[in-house]
């Protein structure tokens, strides 16, 4: 046992989720005897577009088939991300879980670790205060959530307003927040990875991130985007994406219905990260 999967942005209870795509996966993951750790990057569920009793209620065979990855002697780690933030308050003994904003392990390979993030750190729109406003969801109603969104702001404009702005306005923040990541980053997409790119210090480590739900690795393999588990109308982004790390070894790959031997798309979706003068 040695290798690491990654995988983020299920957004579990949205509608465009491929839920029934990643349980088949999870089980995928169970029945593998090399697989060391698996990471789930964030957005795992979706609260902000779902009562929240609701949704855990539903989905919560998800954390069986956790449990048996687990019993059969690999880690699990979940990370929070933006639509799952309120994760990081469930600290308490009877969870059977911990949940972190990030985490770094060892390769494997002597001086290389991998780092693991969400990717909202690199999103200028995303804001912890509003982010756990959003979470606390207790209607499947799009308008509720953004009556959360507009009673937050109220109490903290004063120290965000330059974002505001830069969205125009109250109106604008709140649209450009409730669209899909597809559609919402796509004007500066590039930057948002760019940052994540410009992040890394150094060539000891590899980091890995979602968030922005497009899939790709640099061509140095330093820095992976795992993409997504649901498919929006309209888009063009490979979904069922994960990836699959072996020191300095790294993999994308997409998972396929039940498929037993998932698509290696390492080569068609890598790119080169801009030159830190650039950014």
């Amino acid at each position: 046992m040695s290798k690491v999967i990654v995988c983020s942005d299920q957004h579990l209870g949205y509608v465009n989720s491929k839920a029934e795509d990643f349980r088949n996966f999870l089980d995928y993951v169970a029945n593998r005897n090399d697989i060391e750790t698996l990471v789930i990057l964030g957005d795992l569920v979706d609260m902000w577009r779902r009562d929240v009793s609701g949704l855990f209620l539903e989905y919560s065979g998800f954390i069986d088939r956790f449990l048996k990855i687990r019993k059969g002697g690999a880690k699990v780690y979940i990370i929070s991300g933006n639509h799952d933030y309120h994760l990081l308050r469930l600290q308490t003994p009877s969870y059977q879980f911990e949940f972190s904003r990030d985490l770094v392990l060892p390769s494997g390979k002597e001086g290389l670790t991998y780092v693991f993030k969400h990717g909202w750190e690199f999103d200028f729109a995303q804001q912890p205060l509003i982010m756990e406003a959003l979470c606390h969801n207790m209607s499947d109603e799009a308008g509720d959530a953004r009556s959360r969104i507009y009673n937050t702001l109220m109490i903290i404009k004063d120290h965000i307003s330059d974002l505001i702005n830069f969205h125009g306005g109250n109106e604008g923040y709140v649209k450009h927040l409730m669209t899909p990541p597809e559609t919402r980053l796509k004007p500066y997409l590039t930057s948002v990875e760019a940052k994540a790119c410009a992040s890394r210090d150094n060539n000891n480590n590899i980091l890995i991130f979602g968030h922005t739900h497009r899939p790709f690795v640099s061509d140095d393999k330093r820095v992976i985007n795992t993409g997504s588990w649901i498919s929006e109308p309209r888009s063009n982004y490979i979904f069922n994406t994960f990836a699959e790390l072996d020191g300095e070894h790294v993999s994308l790959m997409r998972f396929v219905d039940d498929n037993t031997s998932p698509e290696d798309i390492t080569s068609k979706e890598t790119y080169p990260c801009p030159p830190k003068d650039k950014i």
